[in-house]
């Protein structure tokens, strides 16, 4: 853990503190002008993403636009910007890249497909295409078909829920990319008895019955899967082949170009929150188009 700055008497000062200490010297001493050092003597501190407007996300859900706490690191070695695609986990830049194959998953026809256009800390990366097996997981596909078209719903009457500039929640690296963190929640505002005014009630995720191996297991890269039993709107991506997800998670279908692979891999290398995995440049699906 990195110790808080502290002032020349020795004594401990809060980060706010700190960065105010120039207005307090000028307002206590109005003739006293600061020192000025140069680039060599000062003291480093990073602020990831503020050019872009990213930050960490304290909860990717709660997210406005991207907006996120931007961190101010004292005493820190320089970092490399989290939206620049030479950063990797870890902060430091690298010129290599471990871009996967398309999956190949010949016994199974794909019944749908999605276009997932992507973005990194407000920078589009470009579009994923996924191809979905229905006869592996009618029911999941479905819903996750209905989300991606901004149609699903839990009564007629809801404002549908939509996959639309929702957020990536975590990212663990040659494990996991996590997606499906909505924005647009839809659902409806009704009278709940014991509340004095009307309560918004989000779309509920859904639940399905399909926790069959249909569509294999999670043993290559560019794989999607949803949870067991639905319940969630969050899905994942395959970085890697990763069969300890077999226990929780169904595949539903597959990365299907090898700019959507590029992409993935991008997202899998960015770096992240130490506590939550979130990724430090919010991961953005900007649309989603289904294809008929």
């Amino acid at each position: 853990m990195r110790s808080p700055p502290m002032c020349e008497s020795g004594v401990l000062i809060s980060r706010r503190s700190a960065m105010l200490l120039p207005a307090l010297v000028a307002t206590l001493h109005p003739g006293r002008v600061l020192p000025v050092l140069a680039a060599s003597e000062r003291v480093t501190a990073q602020s990831v993403g503020i050019a872009q407007n990213v930050g960490v996300l304290a909860d990717p859900r709660s997210f406005v636009d991207g907006d996120g706490i931007q961190p101010l690191i004292w005493g820190a070695r320089a970092r490399c910007d989290p939206t620049d695609a030479a950063c990797k986990q870890g902060g430091v830049a690298t010129n290599t890249a471990d871009v996967q194959p398309v999956p190949s998953r010949s016994l199974l026809v794909v019944s749908d497909r999605v276009l997932l256009e992507i973005s990194v800390g407000g920078e589009k990366l470009g579009v994923v295409e996924l191809g979905l097996w229905r006869s592996a997981a009618p029911q999941a596909v479905n819903a996750f078909v209905k989300l991606c078209a901004g149609q699903l719903r839990t009564n007629p009457d809801d404002e549908p829920a939509s996959l639309e500039r929702s957020v990536a929640t975590r990212v663990l690296k040659d494990r996991a990319v996590v997606l499906g963190a909505l924005k647009n929640q839809g659902g409806s505002t009704v009278l709940i008895p014991g509340k004095t005014k009307p309560q918004r009630v989000p779309v509920t995720p859904p639940t399905t019955s399909d926790d069959t191996i249909s569509g294999g297991s999670h043993d290559a890269a560019g794989l999607i899967s949803v949870r067991k039993g639905g319940g969630s709107f969050e899905f994942t991506l395959l970085p890697r082949s990763n069969v300890a997800l077999d226990k929780e998670n169904v595949v539903i279908g597959q990365v299907l170009n090898a700019d959507g692979m590029a992409i993935l891999e991008r997202i899998n290398t960015l770096p992240t929150d130490n506590y939550r995995s979130a990724p430090l440049a919010t991961v953005k699906v900007e649309r989603a188009t289904v294809l008929s």
